[in-house]
Formats: structure tokens, sequence, C-alpha cells
């Protein structure tokens, strides 16, 4: 059978009711090139009310980079279907600048609706290509949504040439100025950047917060001076907004962060209280853990996040001795938290062999222990685990005088980790406990058990 009769064949079967012989044709060309006959078709299927169709669909298109694609496709974007309107946007944003030409010749005669949601989709690629084609439709359009489209595409494109355009823009209607302030952040031009920074002490905090997230883009000392200087003067969601942002100036120009009242205050409401990107930024700007309100945020965000825990513990791993009478005064209100923040303890001992415990006065390692032996009954079995390990290494007299509570765990792991601990303990608590294992109802910690005591026969 020749290539043309099996495209004929395959365009028969793409009008089929059976979605199952549809998507097996689409997913046949997955592995094969696709003929320029089966596109139009297959883009129709974009309408096709299966949705197993319509992904199949959606992934075909998106691998192919044949020309044609993005010319058939962009049409469904005016579909009624909001499914097939929202699947047409993805395979252009996924085929990239190539479906660049194809929007733009689709735009002076779309609709208000699809101009919007076709720079949207130019802004989304990100290529500086179509910026005159979205200037043009900034300069003709009298619909806002379609205009406020256009300024943020803008910025998404970071298209220096649209800086005084943007701006004229800025006192027609108040609520185009939080999107005017973040795409001149985006575009971050000298010129935007005068502009956010002549405006700031004007506005009301809605367009602040824009402007100060704006401020992070642009790689500016001023910006980070300007920041620093009014963390004083915000609160809640501006602060974290300014946390971000000065991060974000830290890294860029390699700038360093003085920790003071005001920042030390800005980072306490970020961590405890901000979104997870203003929690993580926070964390990569703690520098002292010598205040204890610091280090009990720290410790009561700990397990939330894994990219703000990775910087808590590499601070606390920097120095950890002055940390333990903290940690022991937090783990004294059994906090949620615990099972982690005791792995924590563990990481930390581990990092130095333990030299920073060793380094712990008497009264701080009992401390430590007694916090240990209040939580051994924790309903957690892993919780339970890690307060074993410790409670052995920390102060072994401790552990041995509540060695009998310790082999009464409900976790047949936790016995058995019990055993490995004790294995060769010729203390006669050690010993009264292996015969107690030995009649365990679980047959390894029984059999276990056994074993080690055949070793004092």
């Amino acid at each position: 059978m020749d290539d043309n009769t099996n495209v004929q064949d395959d365009l028969k079967k793409l009008q089929a009711l059976d979605p199952e012989i549809k998507r097996n044709v689409i997913e046949k060309y997955l592995e094969e090139d696709l003929p320029d006959e089966l596109v139009p078709p297959i883009c129709s299927l974009i309408e096709d009310p299966e949705s197993g169709v319509r992904d199949a669909v959606g992934l075909l298109l998106a691998t192919k980079k044949n020309e044609i694609i993005p010319r058939n496709v962009v049409p469904f974007i005016s579909s009624p279907v909001i499914a097939a309107r929202n699947l047409a946007g993805e395979i252009l944003i996924k085929f990239g600048p190539q479906a660049i030409d194809a929007i733009v010749e689709y735009l002076p005669d779309a609709s208000d609706d699809d101009q919007k949601f076709l720079i949207d989709v130019l802004g989304l690629i990100g290529d500086k290509k179509p910026a005159k084609a979205i200037m043009d439709v900034l300069d003709k359009t009298e619909n806002d949504n379609v205009l406020l489209a256009c300024i943020e595409a803008m910025g998404h494109i970071k298209c220096e040439n649209a800086t005084e355009k943007i701006t004229r823009y800025y006192d027609k209607n108040e609520v185009f100025q939080p999107t005017v302030i973040d795409a001149l952040g985006k575009i971050g031009s000298d010129e935007a950047i005068n502009f956010i920074l002549e405006k700031y002490h004007e506005v009301d905090e809605l367009t602040k917060f824009s402007m100060i997230e704006s401020l992070g883009f642009v790689g500016n000392t001023q910006a980070f001076f300007l920041l620093l200087s009014e963390l004083r003067n915000l609160n809640d969601a501006l602060v974290w907004a300014a946390i971000e942002s000065l991060n974000k100036l830290r890294s860029k120009l390699s700038l360093d962060v003085p920790f003071d009242e005001n920042m030390k205050n800005a980072i306490l409401s970020t961590l405890l209280e901000g979104e997870k990107r203003h929690k993580q930024a926070a964390a990569e700007l703690l520098t002292a853990f010598d205040d204890k309100q610091l280090v009990e945020a720290c410790l009561t965000i700990y397990g939330d996040d894994e990219n703000v825990d990775g910087n808590i513990k590499k601070k606390f791993l920097e120095n950890p001795k002055p940390l333990y009478s903290m940690i022991t005064d937090y783990l004294a209100k059994s906090p949620a938290n615990i099972k982690i923040l005791l792995e924590l303890i563990k990481e930390m001992i581990e990092t130095d062999e333990g030299e920073s415990f060793y380094a712990l006065s008497e009264f701080e390692k009992r401390g430590l222990s007694d916090v240990l032996t209040q939580n051994l009954e924790n309903p957690d079995e892993e919780a339970r685990r890690n307060i074993i390990e410790l409670l052995f290494f920390t102060d072994s007299e401790v552990a041995l005088m509540f060695l009998d509570t310790m082999i009464q765990d409900s976790d047949i792991w936790n016995r058995l980790r019990i055993l490995e601990i004790i294995d060769g303990c010729e203390d006669q608590r050690c010993i009264d406990a292996v015969k107690i294992l030995a009649n365990d109802p679980d047959e390894m910690v029984g059999e276990r058990a056994r074993q080690m005591l055949s070793m004092f026969e």
C-alpha cells in the first residue's frame, strides 16, 4: 500500500465516531512524519468532545514543527468551546516563536476577546518579534482588557521601545497603574526604572506593591537602597514583596543586606506570614542566628517547604552549638513538626560528628534529654525512633532509665532498632529488656532478642 493510500485511510479514520480510532491515528504520527494533508483534519479535532482525543492532538501538534500547523491552530482561539480555545493557546505557546507570524496575521481582524487571548499568548512566548504588532493593537484598541494585555505583553517580551508609550497610560486610569508598573519593571530600562522611582511616593498600596515587586527585576542599586530605607514604613504584604525584591537585587548586584532591627522584623514577618516564594527569599537573607525570635520563627516553619528548609538547615549547620538550647526550648512545646526537627538535630550531630553537642554544658545536655523523654510516646513512630536514637547518643544513662518504656513501643521496627542499639550492652537493664523482647509477639523481634540472649549464656 503506497503512502497516499495510507493517508487517505487515515483521513477516513479521523472522521470516525469512535474516539479510539481517531486517537490511534493521531498517536501513530508521534513516531512518523506528519503529512501536510493531515494537518487541517487533525487540527479540527481540537474541538473534539472526547478529552482523550484532544490530549492526543495537543501532544502531536506541539511536537511537530511543521510551519503550517500554527496557521491551522490559530482560528480555534475563536472557538466557543473553552477547552478547545485553551488547547489552541497551549499548542501555540509550546510551538513558540514559529507561531508568531500566524498569530500576528490573525490579530488585526480578531474580536476584542480573541485579541486579548492572542496577545497573552505572544507575551508568554516571550519573543520580541511581535512588538510592533502588539503596539499597533495598543494604539487602535478601545477595549481596556486588550489594552492591559498589550501592556503586560510588552513587559513579558522586555520591549524597551515601548517604555514611553506604556508610561502614557499610567495617569489615564488608576486601574492601569499596577500593570504599567509591572511591565516597566520587567523591561528594566533606565527610563522605566526612573519612572517607577519617581512615582513611588505618590501611589496607593496596591500600586506600591506592584512597584516593589517590579524593582526586584531591575538590577539597580538605587532600587536596592530605596527598598532598604522603606522597610520601616511597610506592613504585611508590602514587607514580604520588599524582602523578595531585596533578595533578587542582592543576588544580581552582589550586595550585602545589613542586618538591623528593621531587617530582622521584616524577615520575621515574612517567615511567619508570607507566601511560599516570600518565605524562600527571607530564608536566603538569614544571616544572624543569635536572635531567639528569628530562630523560633525558623523552627516554626521548618518542614513546610524544602527550599526554605534547605536555607535554614544550611545556616543551622554552619554554627550549631548556640542553637541546641533554642531547639530544646521549642521542642518542649511538642510542636507538630517535631519529627523533622528531630531529624535536623541528628543531622547537626552527624555533620560535625557530635563536636558541637559535646561542647554544651551538662545543664544544656540534660535539658535536651529531658525534652526527648517527654516525647517518648509521640504518636508518630518515626519521631519515636529518632528520639530513641538521640537519647542513647545524648545521655545513655537516661536512655537506660526509660528502656522499659521504649521496649513497649507499638512499632516493630522501633523495637528492632532498640535491640540493635543495645546489642553487646552488659548492663542488667539491657539484659532484662532483651529477655522481655525474647517473648515479643512479633517473630522477627523475638528471634533477634533470643539470638542476643544466647550470647550471654
